[in-house]
């Protein structure tokens, strides 16, 4: 059992990385397609729409990948309800853990895998909401 969860979480992870960076990636083109093509010439309502644009995507690609999650414990059998398994995944991803719903012994070492990747990819989600506002910055102290 040990070496099943190693070995789905090492999938998931994986699998959640390529699509985590490619979505990003996407984004960040079609922003830089929306800076050249858009005739909004203030500043600010163009930062304040990207960065808008941005986060909602961000909070997509966060849900798919904790969908993603909730179907590996709901097919293994670790929740009768998806929905306990979605929330279970949300809690994990995000490292709040509540505790109130939580999975048996022999799947414990999965949801540590699910809480590492998604420390890991909310600090990429971050790190280039941070690259996006930076050219805000930029401008104010130049």
């Amino acid at each position: 059992m040990l070496q099943n969860q190693i070995l789905i979480g090492t999938v998931m992870i994986i699998v959640s990385v390529v699509f985590h960076v490619t979505a990003l990636v996407y984004l960040a083109n079609k922003l830089n397609q929306l800076t050249t093509s858009t005739r909004v010439t203030d500043a600010i309502v163009k930062t304040i729409f990207y960065l808008c644009v941005a986060v909602l995507f961000i909070v997509v690609v966060h849900t798919v990948e904790a969908y993603g999650w909730a179907a590996i414990y709901y097919i293994v059998g670790e929740f009768t309800e998806f929905q306990q398994s979605l929330y279970f995944s949300v809690v994990t991803a995000t490292t709040l853990g509540y505790g109130d719903i939580t999975v048996s012994e022999s799947w414990q070492l999965l949801a540590t895998f699910e809480a590492m990747g998604g420390l890991i990819l909310f600090g990429v989600s971050t790190a280039f909401l941070f690259e996006i506002l930076r050219p805000l910055f930029e401008k104010k102290s130049s």
